[in-house]
């Protein structure tokens, strides 16, 4: 009887483990979930050398105005369209800051999307007789964009580019540009320019270097830190973080691509500058020159817009322009 309690016992002890090793088989433990990873959207290298020199080229620096106390600049961006009815606007938006002493225009990206229609909109805007200091954005081709200024030039055009003169001294101010976009994914062409950190961290020695005071230009703003910088777009800031420390080195800039915060300005501590109001430090979001109506980070919405930016000394004034008859 001891014998056969025994002989159970051991089977049922060997069932169980036998039991508890299948269990074990069929249903391992959960692996722990591993958290994302965020993956950068910046690429460390440029899409095409020829969007930006480098500074110490030849060729990279040119003079085209003297000093005279004061200097008006016109800023523009995204032209974008060259339909008959945008190349009208477009011209009617030049006339107006020709009309308030604009000594020189600035285009600030988004000029077309080829050849054709970057002469086209370049052409309206160099139509004026005033330099054009032009810098790419995220859908110029470089190739293509060179192409296009080439033939304006052949025309008489005075147009200079930023991808190739660096550093354009305008006597009272000394312009700088940062070409491209700063994300693949913002890129309408294949093969448009995009920036990397040395280039960034070119234009920072550059303007350490440079007498005061100097003037950034790019076709993307730094990443702001609210609803007043020049970055918003659907309630959030969407600039480059990168390019923030540029703006402790140069005194002034022009920005365009988020079209839902132009016509605007900040301050060296984001606070907003009003219009005609004068700052040691200045930077402008003048908005889509396109007349298409764009709805507005404020809930308004615009149909085609630059500024004129006003230098005198240490300081600078901005102010809205849209052509005379659509003021409102």
């Amino acid at each position: 009887m001891r014998r056969y309690n025994i002989a159970s016992m051991r089977f049922t002890f060997l069932g169980l483990l036998a039991l508890v090793a299948c269990r074990e088989r069929v249903a391992p433990p959960a692996a722990a979930p591993t958290a994302p990873t965020l993956s950068l959207q910046t690429s460390p290298l440029r899409t095409d050398a020829a969007c930006a020199a480098p500074f110490d080229a030849p060729g990279t620096r040119e003079k085209i105005r003297a000093a005279t106390g004061q200097l008006k600049i016109g800023a523009l961006a995204g032209l974008k369209d060259a339909d008959e009815d945008n190349v009208a606007w477009i011209r009617k938006l030049v006339a107006e800051l020709k009309s308030r002493g604009a000594d020189v225009l600035i285009a600030a990206g988004d000029l077309g999307d080829n050849p054709d229609e970057q002469e086209t909109l370049l052409g309206a805007v160099a139509e004026s007789g005033l330099p054009v200091i032009a810098v790419a954005g995220n859908r110029e081709v470089r190739s293509d964009l060179d192409a296009a200024e080439g033939e304006l030039r052949k025309k008489g055009a005075r147009i200079i580019d930023l991808s190739h003169t660096r550093i354009v001294d305008l006597g009272d101010a000394t312009v700088v540009g940062l070409p491209g976009a700063f994300e693949r994914r913002q890129l309408h062409a294949e093969g448009a320019c995009m920036y990397a950190q040395r280039e960034i961290d070119a234009v920072a020695t550059v303007l350490d270097r440079l007498p005061r005071p100097t003037l950034l230009v790019a076709a993307v703003p730094p990443r702001g830190q609210d609803a007043r910088a020049l970055d918003v777009s659907e309630g959030q800031n969407v600039g480059d973080p990168r390019l923030s420390p540029l703006l402790q080195k140069a005194q002034f800039a022009i920005f365009g691509q988020v079209w839902e915060s132009g016509g605007r300005a900040i301050d060296g501590r984001g606070a907003p500058v009003p219009p005609k109001t004068d700052s040691p430090r200045l930077y402008l979001n003048p908005g889509a020159a396109d007349r298409t109506p764009w709805p507005m980070a404020d809930g308004s919405t615009v149909s085609g817009q630059a500024a004129l930016l006003t230098v005198h000394g240490r300081n600078a004034a901005w102010e809205q322009v849209r052509p005379a008859e659509e003021k409102q």
